[in-house]
């Protein structure tokens, strides 16, 4: 089983959003960041899992507990409905690609539990501008 930690970070004044992933199992720890693109930073927390999940497929992760502490997304896991219709393209993404899990669980983690995925979105989304 891996944990992994997603985070994402936002800013506006140019809009730019960022996000990191941190996978850890027994055999220890890979960290992925990524410039998102122009959205703000709801958005930037669907498009990390996205991101995250991407990542896992291609490392050959295959059961995941994802760590987020977006209450939006845990909730839309627990429920399997998003209203959202930027979110839903998200989901959907998402969704279509767990048949490829052994295992996927989303949960709620508080802000102080997730700082080093927060941290290095952060740092992404500075790198970025600094180009």
């Amino acid at each position: 089983m891996t944990r992994v930690y997603i985070d994402a970070a936002a800013g506006t004044n140019p809009k730019a959003a960022a996000g990191a992933v941190v996978f850890k199992d027994d055999a220890g720890q890979k960290e992925f960041t990524a410039y998102l693109g122009e959205m703000d930073n709801h958005e930037a927390e669907w498009a990390v899992l996205e991101f995250a999940v991407d990542k896992a497929l291609e490392h050959g992760y295959r059961s995941l507990i994802i760590h987020t502490d977006s209450k939006v997304i845990a909730d839309s896991f627990d429920k399997n409905h998003v209203k959202n219709k930027v979110f839903r393209k998200y989901f959907m993404s998402v969704s279509d690609k767990l048949g490829e899990m052994a295992l996927f669980i989303i949960s709620w983690t508080p802000r102080n539990k997730n700082r080093h995925a927060d941290a290095l979105a952060k740092d992404a989304l500075f790198r970025h501008r600094k180009n």
